[in-house]
């Protein structure tokens, strides 16, 4: 009886050894998994990369960056609900892991669900609230909501952080001109259009401002230029308002 024990516990000893070993090689193919996925991601191979995340998942649920990956790789492909899906599984593995907040409000914008996307965006605020794009896409989302002041208010903290930011210029002038305020909306998109010329909508907007004020001769210049940048809807403008 003794060998019998003795041999019992050298077996359980192997088969803990073993699985140490197993648990081991599995997380280094998991590793190797989540690169090759990345590596057909970058060059466009979406699908084929979420099949290899999804392997992944199979050999460990419980590897954080795999759900992030595949669910960047579902956003690249429009399936936001089922990017939201990995997110969700993610922030509840890791709460505090603040791009899952970020891309999951991201995704729920893209849905329209902008009141999701103002919860999830101000998680990632108190996450990280020197990351610019927090307060961008937030104020984006009051924005959607007609909440404009407080819109404006994050477009003023993502500028403060980010004062190049030609697209921030652009969502605070729109805040701007949806209360009215038609002068500093001028300002924002011609802030906008000094950082980044070549973007229709900055002129198409700037115009629209220009038109409010009464300052035809100034609106019509800046549809003109739309129209030369390509804003398909400038030459009707064009046509009913600058004769």
């Amino acid at each position: 009886m003794k060998n019998l024990i003795g041999m019992r516990k050298i077996l359980v000893a192997a088969l803990i050894g073993l699985t140490g070993i197993l648990h081991v090689h599995s997380q280094d193919t998991v590793s190797k998994l989540l690169e090759k996925g990345m590596k057909k991601q970058e060059r466009g191979a979406v699908k084929s990369a979420i099949k290899v995340y999804g392997k992944a998942i199979i050999l460990n649920q419980n590897r954080p960056e795999a759900y992030y990956l595949r669910g960047n790789a579902w956003f690249d492909l429009e399936e936001f609900q089922k990017a939201v899906e990995d997110y969700s599984r993610l922030i509840t593995m890791q709460p505090d892991y603040q791009d899952a907040w970020f891309n999951r409000g991201n995704a729920y914008y893209e849905q329209g669900d902008f009141e999701l996307s103002v919860t999830d965006f101000t998680q990632s605020v108190k996450l990280d609230s020197g990351f610019a794009d927090n307060w961008f896409n937030r104020g984006n989302a009051l924005f959607k909501l007609n909440r404009f002041e407080e819109a404006l208010h994050d477009f003023d903290m993502g500028l403060a952080l980010d004062t190049a930011n030609a697209d921030g210029y652009y969502d605070r002038g729109n805040a701007h001109y949806s209360i009215k305020d038609f002068e500093t909306a001028i300002d924002d998109y011609t802030r906008a259009i000094a950082l980044q010329g070549e973007t229709f909508d900055y002129y198409f907007n700037r115009a629209l401002a220009y038109f409010s004020l009464q300052m035809d001769d100034k609106a019509c210049l800046d549809l003109a230029r739309a129209k030369e940048l390509g804003d398909p809807e400038a030459k009707e403008y064009i046509r009913e308002l600058c004769k």
